[in-house]
């Protein structure tokens, strides 16, 4: 028997065959692709994000999509937690997702995007993310985040007012647990016992990203406590992520730490064509539909200034879809990746200059597997330096 507690090594070696086997329209083959070198470029990972959009089955996009990234040299995968929404509903447990990616996969970093601490016991977190810390032979990352949309708090209707607290006191849990350090628990007679989790991780430490977006505050506490930064370009434009950038690099500075250190990882819708008008017309329809439903989530998550706006809208119909319209086309301009080559590597050489060291491309908005493995085909020509 292997010494890892999980599987012994004749197992896992079964279990690696049976997940690679894929299917017949698979991505290409690793001769087909270049040599990953380094890159003057930010680093390329991919992140999922919707799901259950479209007809096409989500796992088998994930699963192809993680086979063919994993042998063309992006960096990582990001798999999100979403809960009791159609959009994004296949996928309520990143760990669960990062156990099977363990296994069809052995280059690509396997991240959480993200762990809404605030919903979860963090024995369990720790348990479940060391277990695909070992399946995966030490390739596991989180990004973490409090949780936004109130029904989402039907997991832990308690902790809902003070999810900011809560995220910043699991996470030090949740490193303490990493790091083999037990914690203190009650348990039903009144006892109180110090608790280790197993299996104990491969990493002596967990790496950690903070899910940020439009909070300058967050960003500053980002960098006060040497975590990494997962964002979007939501609510805010590429301007004010620069100032964010600036605010986090600084604040790793008064910390007392290297402020080019932490890591700045930027999501961005990705589709890659063979020239941009076809590319901007490719992605029109199913990206407009995917924000359309993004505005939809935002209307019920009980936060009041989203609400207000989303109710405006879609008491308008006409007005919402020329909002819609209005935000394809900045987020086509200048808050994605969508385009030929030449217009991806100008994007990712102006968000590099602005201190962004990832992009995370988001890539099931309603695209078919065929187009999305076909775009990531192209942009990982990018990923060779000087290319």
């Amino acid at each position: 028997m292997s010494d890892n507690p999980l599987l012994d090594a004749a197992q896992l070696a079964r279990l690696k065959a049976k997940l690679r086997s894929g299917t017949a329209d698979a991505a290409p083959a690793p001769a087909d692709l270049p040599p990953p070198t380094e890159s003057d470029l930010p680093g390329l990972g991919v992140i999922f994000f919707s799901g259950l959009s479209g007809d096409s089955d989500p796992y088998d996009l994930l699963l192809e999509v993680s086979r063919f990234v994993d042998r063309a040299g992006y960096s990582a995968i990001w798999t999100p937690e979403r809960h009791f929404t159609e959009v994004g509903g296949a996928y309520p447990n990143p760990a669960l997702l990062g156990a099977a990616l363990a296994m069809i996969t052995e280059n690509v970093r396997i991240r959480s995007g993200s762990v809404n601490l605030p919903l979860h016991d963090t024995l369990r977190v720790a348990e479940e993310w060391a277990l695909v810390d070992n399946l995966s032979g030490g390739r596991v990352d989180l990004a973490v985040a409090p949780g936004w949309h109130s029904r989402d708090f039907v997991l832990n209707p308690e902790a809902y007012e003070t999810r900011g607290q809560v995220l910043n006191e699991s996470r030090e849990e949740l490193r303490k647990l990493w790091r083999g350090i037990a914690v203190e628990r009650t348990d039903p007679a009144g006892e109180r016992h110090d608790i280790l989790t197993f299996p104990r991780p491969v990493q002596p430490d967990l790496p950690l990203w903070l899910t940020s977006s439009k909070s300058v505050d967050s960003w500053r506490f980002a960098g006060e406590q040497g975590l990494n930064v997962l964002t979007a370009l939501i609510n805010f434009g590429p301007a004010d992520l620069q100032h964010r950038i600036g605010v986090y690099r600084e604040a790793r500075t008064r910390a007392g730490l290297d402020p080019e250190a932490g890591v700045v990882s930027l999501m961005l819708h990705t589709y890659v064509g063979v020239d941009t008008y076809e590319a901007v017309e490719r992605v029109r329809e199913p990206m407009i539909d995917y924000l359309g439903s993004f505005v939809t989530q935002h209307a019920t998550s009980g936060q009041a200034e989203a609400q207000d706006k989303s109710r405006t809208l879609q008491n308008l119909d006409a007005d919402r879809y020329e909002f819609l319209e209005m935000v394809f086309q900045r987020y086509v301009s200048s808050s994605s990746l969508i385009g030929d080559v030449k217009q991806a590597r100008q994007t990712l050489e102006g968000f590099r200059d602005m201190g962004v060291d990832e992009v995370a491309c988001l890539v099931d908005f309603g695209l078919s597997k065929d187009e999305v493995l076909a775009s990531l085909g192209r942009l990982s020509s990018l990923l060779s330096k000087g290319a």
